[in-house]
């Protein structure tokens, strides 16, 4: 492999982090949305559950995104060390 096909390679990688970080914030927003929206028409409360669940539903996402970053860069730094090596 050249050396523009490894830079191709690992943009790509990068990419494909920064979109899974951003589809995980949106799938629990809005899973929790869908959540709440149900609770709601089940125990008809006027949206009240639904605003909680949002609530809830950034907090987890941002957190699980988060988790996510930090599994990727470990695995970043500890591919840069055995290529180093």
């Amino acid at each position: 492999m050249n050396k523009k096909d490894e830079n191709i390679g690992r943009i790509l990688s990068k990419l494909q982090v920064v979109s899974a970080f951003g589809f995980t914030i949106i799938a629990n927003i809005l899973i929790s949305i869908l959540i709440g929206i149900w609770l709601d028409r089940f125990f008809n409360t006027n949206n009240k559950i639904t605003i909680v669940f949002i609530i809830f539903g950034v907090i987890s996402g941002f957190y699980n995104g988060l988790r996510f970053l930090l599994k990727e860069i470990e695995r970043f730094e500890k591919n840069e060390k055995l290529r180093k090596k």
